[in-house]
């Protein structure tokens, strides 16, 4: 297991440094902002090289470097597994009956356990959405759910939530 040292930077970020298997070490920076800054570090008595990326950029990057496959576009069924439970990114459909209603009317998190923990939207995206928001077509949820309650999530958006 590789070891990660975190160190928070007050006003900044926070620095994340590994040291590899052979023997170089690596420092990232996340910046506040969601700028990400990486340096590499041949030899300690050497300045680093650095490397500047944009949040968009880091997430590409992060992606390929974790083996996952990445498409830039809104994903449909993308699933990372976090433990036993996943992020699941579930888009709205114009047609579905929660289009219109509030994320609290639609009670995904009593009836199903998964709770909607972003929205995306072409306008940006919302974190933590307020219960009074109001689904749109073509929203992208972003949830966190157990594996076996992404079917109910997707019958509560097909037919809408239990009277």
């Amino acid at each position: 297991m590789v070891d990660v040292e975190e160190t928070r930077l007050p006003g900044v970020g926070t620095k994340f440094t590994i040291q590899t298997a052979r023997d170089e070490k690596i420092c990232s920076v996340v910046h506040l902002d969601g700028l990400r800054e990486i340096y590499a570090y041949e030899n300690e008595d050497e300045e680093p090289h650095v490397i500047v990326l944009n949040d968009e950029e880091a997430r590409q990057l992060g992606a390929i470097l974790g083996g996952v496959v990445y498409r830039p576009q809104l994903v449909e069924d993308l699933e990372l597994a976090i433990k036993d439970l996943f992020i699941e990114w579930i888009e709205v459909p114009a047609n579905s009956p929660i289009v219109g209603l509030t994320v609290a009317t639609c009670r995904i998190r009593s009836t199903t356990g998964a709770t909607i923990v972003a929205i995306l939207r072409d306008s940006g995206a919302l974190a933590m959405p307020h219960p009074d928001e109001v689904l749109r077509a073509g929203d992208v949820m972003v949830v966190i759910a157990r594996p076996d309650t992404v079917p109910a999530i997707r019958k509560l958006i097909e037919t809408g939530p239990p009277a």
